[in-house]
């Protein structure tokens, strides 16, 4: 059964407060120990962090010739045939603040995301993007940082004479995973991840128990390091107290041992 919108932005929230690094944990704790991980090469853009849920899309390599023509002739080609029909798609209604945008290219060296799209997609309210293809434009999304993205390239080309349209809201493969519309895609600087629909709420219950675990070690070595404790230290969820957690007398003793 697929997520309310109210349902949606309550994980979002929770997710907020959680690493990478705590949903892979999380994962681990369902017995996912193999799935989930995006395959490091698929790298962020900038360090940032952004969650949401898929939404899938298809660019297919194409079998067609450009025939030979003008380059004013090309523009119309380029405009007319192959963005109005060859590579036309619409789904700005299918775009909210809960969307995550899933693009795979079929491993093309295409862009997936460009400037002006990732402009789109985020004055529609898209949380970000992830691709096993590349971005382009890259020194102004840069610039403006307005669609945190995770792809494996960084391109030039355009779609024309390369990929066609190949549909949307389908299972796809990005960085040795299948993503189906609807799972939640969790991005940071550490990669990006795969949490299927089904078990999004014991992954977040058990990465809960490890981030919260991870933030009371982390106060006391920052106190130990002299350090002041940040909000990294600072504990975002009211859970029972881990069944292992540190305290200052055991991580004493194993400050004393190294």
């Amino acid at each position: 059964m697929a997520l309310s919108a109210e349902r949606k932005k309550e994980i979002l929230e929770t997710v907020k407060h959680l690493r990478v690094t705590d949903i892979r944990d999380g994962m681990d704790w369902m017995g996912r120990h193999h799935f989930g991980t995006v395959s490091p090469e698929i790298r962020p853009l900038w360090r940032t962090k952004a969650a949401g849920f898929a939404h899938t899309m298809r660019h297919i390599p194409t079998q067609q010739v450009v025939p030979t023509m003008t380059p004013e002739e090309y523009t119309s080609y380029a405009y007319e045939y192959w963005y109005g029909k060859v590579f036309a798609n619409d789904m700005a209604d299918l775009i909210d603040d809960t969307t995550f945008l899933v693009v795979d290219t079929c491993n093309t060296q295409t862009p997936a995301v460009g400037s002006m799209d990732s402009m789109i997609w985020a004055a529609l309210g898209a949380q970000g993007c992830l691709t096993n293809g590349g971005a382009r434009d890259t020194d102004e999304t840069l610039e403006s940082k307005h669609l945190p993205v995770w792809s494996r390239w960084v391109v030039q080309p355009m779609y024309q004479g390369r990929v066609e349209w190949g549909g949307h809201s389908m299972p796809v493969e990005i960085g040795g995973q299948i993503i189906n519309p609807g799972d939640l895609i969790v991005a940071d600087g550490d990669g990006a991840i795969v949490v299927p629909e089904e078990i999004i709420d014991g992954v977040l219950k058990y990465a809960i128990q490890e981030s919260e675990q991870d933030k009371i070690a982390r106060g006391y070595l920052f106190d130990a390091l002299g350090i002041p404790r940040n909000e990294s230290t600072q504990s975002k969820f009211d859970v029972e107290t881990h069944p292992f957690a540190p305290t200052a007398e055991t991580l004493a003793k194993t400050l004393r041992r190294a």
